[in-house]
């Protein structure tokens, strides 16, 4: 599968897909780390591939914001993304909970 990269636009299917696979009780643990980093963060929109990207989408306009790489240490997988990033999530977070 293609990666997307920060300013692409994700597709509709591509939008649909990613829901019906995070609903699925069959897929990966790594998906799970997915969804809490997700959620740790206030991003409302992870894209898993590959097993090693995940890409945080914009949810309001369907623009990719930036890709992170999630690395495996053995009982869990930790996500790369940089401090600037997630400091953008936190201030878009606060935002949207005014």
């Amino acid at each position: 599968s293609t990666v997307l990269r920060p300013g692409d636009k994700v597709s509709e299917k591509e939008l649909i897909n990613w829901a019906q696979t995070m609903d699925d009780p069959t897929t990966y643990g790594d998906e799970m780390a997915n969804i809490a980093v997700a959620d740790r963060y206030r991003i409302q929109l992870v894209i898993f591939r590959a097993g090693e990207l995940i890409t945080v989408v914009n949810p309001r306009d369907g623009h990719v914001k930036h890709t992170a790489f999630l690395v495996n240490v053995g009982t869990h997988y930790k996500a790369l993304v940089t401090w600037y990033e997630l400091e953008e999530a936190r201030r878009n977070s606060e935002r949207l909970q005014k």
